[in-house]
């Protein structure tokens, strides 16, 4: 059966299709991935399904991801269309919230039973390769997987030392995302253009100042220093990078404390929705909930966030940067699709993937909410228009700054990420000092690094 959760009316080709489906699932419920960010992340959905066992098929398979509703209802037409096309392969999904999603991937490689197919972010794939829980692909492209639609600057992100490990499904970059229909009910102006790091602090000061007569009160932002990619490209603003070559930390302690430093000023200032608040909000993002009126996230999520408040009109600006030339921000894979190394059926789970990746009705299903589709066949299935074309034209507006993509993190990156944003909800809620909260982390990297 479909799940339960709410999503978008069905879209498209795969709107007309409609077998029944069988899922496995458990209830687990996450508020950390509104804060991680990944590439793509998602809000505290609950992992779904519902199984008895293989259906009509030769072939069963297991699929999982992170995601929101809206995610799963896309996901999930695009798997009855796959089986439609496919009736020898049948297909049991679940998917989670971002932070319990890997909870659950981390137990499962524990026991070696990772499901066929897995949706993989670009933190956690360079641990999941080289502990042998997801398997090389290289035996599958050009076969059963087409990568010749790819960009050519995207695939080796998802390599590591030269071998395949995962397929991105789409790419995406940090955005300032605003509600400029929020905005226009406060009465403030919408910047554009350019903005500095103090000017930015000083329109979140704005906002707040306005919108404390609003009920529920509106924010200018969550707190952006909590963000572990955002704090990686304020480092490359600084002419520094988050690891060297050899895998070590490329900033010091005092880098660290001075961006999060922002943080506490933005919280002194009033002009972040506070801490508690934030959590009671359980996962919902809080641009979504109109209680804060601008947020720094990536640019597929201008989809998700403007559903979330009902449709709102939204814009998007790049990220804060003292200096405009030097903007620190790359092309990432937003998703990737990976095979568990244990798999039964890898040639068929590789049929999946290239599906998942270059059906260009999967590309009409999704549009831009995964990001922008990576494959020129996926592009090629829809028209982008209004919020889809947005996120487009944003990420053309800076291709001179987005010339590669980022190397695959080293080792540990996902436990960094953890601490990272546990340390800031720590900071947030006056529960360590900022060296304190400094020293930790870096004790927790250097541990995490040494393997």
């Amino acid at each position: 059966m479909r799940p339960t959760t709410a999503g978008p009316a069905p879209r498209g080709a795969a709107a007309r299709r409609s077998p029944a489906r069988r899922t496995q699932a458990f209830v687990a419920v996450g508020a950390v991935a509104a804060l991680t960010l990944p590439a793509c992340s998602s809000g505290s959905t609950a992992e779904q399904g519902g199984g008895d066992g293989a259906g009509a098929g030769n072939v069963t398979l297991d699929f999982t991801w992170w995601g929101d509703a809206s995610r799963a209802e896309r996901y999930e037409e695009a798997v009855a269309l796959f089986e439609e096309q496919n009736p020898n392969i049948d297909v049991r999904t679940s998917y989670a919230s971002f932070g319990d999603y890997w909870t659950a991937r981390n137990t499962e490689a524990a026991a070696q039973s990772l499901p066929d197919v897995v949706q993989m972010d670009i933190a956690y794939l360079t641990e999941y390769a080289e502990g042998g829980r997801i398997a090389p692909l290289d035996e599958f492209l050009g076969e059963q997987i087409d990568v010749s639609t790819l960009p050519e600057a995207l695939l080796p992100a998802a390599q590591i030392e030269g071998t395949t490990y995962g397929i991105p499904t789409s790419s995406n970059t940090l955005a300032t995302i605003l509600n400029t229909d929020l905005l226009g009910e406060l009465g403030i102006e919408a910047p554009e253009g350019d903005l500095t790091w103090d000017e930015y602090d000083a329109f979140l000061a704005q906002v707040a100042e306005t919108g404390a007569a609003q009920d529920p009160a509106v924010y200018g932002s969550v707190d952006y220093t909590q963000i572990f990619w955002l704090f990686q490209i304020w480092l490359g603003q600084q002419g520094k990078t988050m690891f060297t070559e050899d895998g070590q930390l490329g900033f010091e302690p005092a880098d660290l404390a001075e961006w999060w430093s922002r943080g506490e000023a933005l919280r002194e200032a009033g002009a972040v929705i506070p801490p508690d608040r934030h959590e009671q909000l359980e996962g919902v993002d809080a641009i979504g909930a109109k209680e804060t009126a601008s947020e720094i996230s990536w640019d597929n999520f201008l989809v998700r966030f403007s559903e979330g408040a009902g449709g709102a009109a939204m814009t998007m600006l790049p990220p804060p940067a003292d200096d405009p030339d030097n903007r620190g921000l790359f092309l990432k894979p937003s998703l990737m699709l990976s095979i568990s190394a244990t798999s039964e059926h890898p040639a068929e789970a590789a049929q999946l993937v290239d599906f998942l990746i270059n059906d260009p009705d999967v590309g009409e299903i999704f549009g831009m909410s995964r990001g922008v589709p990576a494959s020129s066949t996926a592009l090629e299935g829809f028209e982008p228009t209004g919020l889809d074309a947005q996120i487009l034209e944003y990420e053309q507006s800076l291709e001179q700054y987005l010339t590669s993509s980022p190397p695959p993190p080293v080792a540990g990156f996902g436990t960094l990420e953890q601490a990272f944003v546990r340390l800031t909800s720590d900071l947030a809620h006056d529960a360590v000092s900022l060296e304190d909260a400094v020293d930790q982390w870096f004790v927790e990297a250097e541990s995490a690094l040494a393997g």
